[in-house]
């Protein structure tokens, strides 16, 4: 049998080759077997190509796009300020940090690509010593300038494509051809004045006691925030923003109207409830020339403290314009500027263009303000915030929203509800707003008629 004869053969010394029976499949597969092995090799070879291919193609779909950095302009604003403009092809996504000893301001651009060398006379007379840049790894390019001092930086967009950073010296030096004011040199009767911080602009031969014909005070609204049916944060000890706030907003307002050249409006004025839009049109009717939202801030983390400036985000502006574009009828003027006779492109660019000079406005106050308050209490941030609160959205009104502290910190929370603390946060944003005013007179202002005579003088 066939069983018998494979065992006898297994067991054979010398095998006779015509001892073994095959079957016609045997056959067939010793007559196809070159042709099956080179389609085998065929099928992996096109197989591997195959993968390749798709390898290849999803490297190419899912790379992120080189990020071309067109123009990096610096400008010297005064002895202490830099203006660092980016330029972009496209809309950046980006990060910036300050490191010390020695001071450097480093961004990093993700698939960044600087496409123009910067040249080294372009820091000349600026707060930039010199600028290095490298790649690091998941194609970020890191820039780093190196800083003749110590400095604090604010981001704000021009556009999406166009990125400004304020660079403040941390320690204001004195203009050798103008001095900054003293306590002596302005006007004793108006003692407010002198607490502006060191300033180009700030008066220094006294103060005029009457107002040239025609010229107006700033209008400075004051927002507490919440109040009525909606307290805010709550601190452990029972304390309730509400109150705080309006406390704080109170002694704003009574510091504001004894200051020369300025007039505060309060959007409440006691325990009563505001939705956020009404606290804008308030603004709007009182023709406001700047805005501030007084508030306190709260966090689960007990440990969480310091005060914060906020001003409103490019996301924020860009959801108001929408709004300003549909509903025509609510809103028709604009800075002085009557909307209701233009068509929708007209619109819609008058309105960018405020709103863009407006968040530059803010950001400069919202500077102003954050330098004051660090001088005598810790900051949750060291330089000014961008969000989406609805009360800042003015688009022609430059806003900020002050965080004075957190409730939710038992230590904070003490300072917060005491009477003379307040009045010194209180003091903090005073400075900060006259500081804004005469470093950026508006015309027709008494403020702007104090400006223009020191000028002379000087």
């Amino acid at each position: 049998m066939r069983y018998t004869q494979s065992i006898s053969i297994c067991n054979a010394t010398h095998v006779n080759p015509s001892s073994f029976v095959t079957t016609d499949v045997d056959e067939q597969r010793e007559k196809h077997a070159p042709q099956l092995q080179v389609e085998r090799r065929s099928v992996y070879c096109g197989l591997r190509w195959v993968i390749f291919l798709g390898c290849f193609i999803t490297t190419l779909c899912f790379a992120a796009p080189v990020l071309p950095v067109n123009d990096i302009q610096v400008r010297s604003v005064d002895v202490n300020t830099t203006d660092l403009k980016f330029i972009f092809g496209n809309t950046p996504n980006l990060h910036y940090f300050i490191l010390d000893n020695p001071t450097r301001f480093v961004v990093d651009i993700d698939n960044g690509q600087l496409q123009i060398p910067i040249k080294a006379t372009a820091f000349t007379g600026t707060l930039i010593k010199s600028l290095r840049q490298g790649t690091q790894p998941n194609r970020v390019l890191r820039l780093v300038f190196d800083m003749n001092s110590g400095i604090r930086a604010t981001k704000s967009a021009i556009d999406p494509n166009t990125i400004v950073f304020e660079l403040k010296n941390k320690t204001p030096q004195v203009s050798a051809t103008k001095p900054s004011a003293t306590v002596t040199e302005v006007n004793k009767t108006d003692p407010l004045l002198v607490f502006a911080y060191a300033s180009n602009t700030m008066p220094t031969t006294g103060v005029v006691k009457t107002a040239p014909q025609g010229a107006r005070k700033v209008v400075v609204v004051i927002d507490a925030g919440h109040g009525g049916k909606d307290p805010g944060a709550s601190g452990p000890r029972g304390s309730k923003e509400k109150n705080v706030v309006l406390a704080i907003a109170q002694d704003l307002y009574k510091d504001i109207n004894a200051t020369p050249g300025m007039c505060a409006v309060m959007t409440r004025n006691g325990d009563y409830y505001l939705t956020l839009r009404q606290r804008l049109q308030k603004a709007r009717e009182a023709k406001a020339d700047i805005f501030i939202a007084v508030h306190a801030d709260a966090y689960q983390n007990a440990q969480s403290h310091g005060a914060s400036v906020y001003a409103l985000s490019l996301k924020g502006a860009s959801s108001e314009a929408a709004r300003w574009l549909a509903e025509k009828e609510n809103y028709s003027e604009l800075g002085g500027v009557d909307l209701s006779d233009k068509n929708d492109m007209l619109r819609s660019v008058l309105i960018d263009l405020s709103q863009t000079a407006t968040i530059s406005s803010s950001l400069k106050l919202g500077d102003a303000v954050l330098a004051q308050m660090g001088l005598f209490t810790p900051l949750h941030h060291s330089s000014v915030e961008q969000a989406r609160f609805v009360v800042l959205k003015s688009p022609d009104i430059p806003s900020v929203l002050v965080e004075t502290g957190f409730l939710s910190n038992s230590t904070e929370e003490l300072k917060l509800r005491d009477p003379q603390y307040q009045q010194k946060v209180a003091k903090a944003i005073l400075k900060g707003v006259i500081a804004y005013f005469y470093q950026q007179p508006l015309e027709g202002t008494w403020i702007a008629a104090q400006v223009k005579a020191q000028r002379k003088v000087g």
